[in-house]
């Protein structure tokens, strides 16, 4: 089973044009406004070069992925690489199962794809180091099954569909989850405030009248 919306398309150039507005209760990286113009340029890219089989080249999101992952990649301070091969690794792994015992896991599209999105998740602690993490662990993904797969496959499509809009879906639903969360601790931290006021004020009288006695 796979998805046919393309949800990843839509998504990905829904927030480039969204970054190009000045709204000052709504703020998108800045960095993420080339994302429509990389799609552009992939595209220009795959109508004008022609490549042939066994790799099935989706230049605009390749061109997409690797502006995303370098955009996360200067907005995160936190170590990448670990995560980022373990990320990749998962991939290999899935492309060798599939390739050897095809059909042992039972939709092993979604396994393979919800646990490279949790070791992405897992692996590290911000949102940009997440998207860093799953943009890192493809690129470096498809160079390994060109590098491994090259005369085995027939035909694969770079990168992978299913895991492109899966990976895309289920970060905008955490990015989504992480800013519900930092809302609602942000109102509890605001309205323990004025409780927490008038006990700092008496601490702060008892300790002059300690010192004037």
């Amino acid at each position: 089973m796979g998805l046919v919306f393309p949800l990843g398309e839509w998504l990905l150039l829904s927030l480039g044009f969204l970054a190009w507005m000045e709204w000052p209760y709504f703020h998108i990286e800045k960095g993420l406004r080339m994302i429509p113009l990389a799609w552009v340029l992939g595209w220009i890219v795959e109508y004008n070069v022609a490549f042939s089989p066994p790799w099935d080249w989706h230049f605009p999101r390749i061109f997409v992925l690797i502006t995303l992952t370098l955009v996360a990649w200067k907005k995160t301070e936190e170590r990448k690489y670990p995560g980022i091969l373990l990320a990749s690794f998962c991939l290999v792994a899935q492309d060798l199962f599939v390739l050897n015992e095809p059909g042992i896991f039972a939709y092993e599209q979604w396994l393979f794809a919800g646990f490279f999105v949790a070791v992405a998740f897992f692996s590290t602690r911000s949102q940009w180091g997440m998207i860093a993490t799953l943009g890192g662990g493809m690129l470096i993904s498809m160079a390994f099954t060109v590098f491994l797969f090259d005369g085995v496959v027939r035909y694969y499509t770079i990168p992978n569909a299913f895991l492109w809009h899966f990976s895309i879906g289920a970060c905008a639903i955490i990015a989504v989850l992480r800013e519900v969360r930092e809302h609602y601790q942000t109102r509890k931290a605001l309205s323990l405030l004025p409780m927490a006021a008038p006990q700092e004020s008496q601490g702060e009288e008892g300790s002059v009248y300690r010192k004037d006695d």
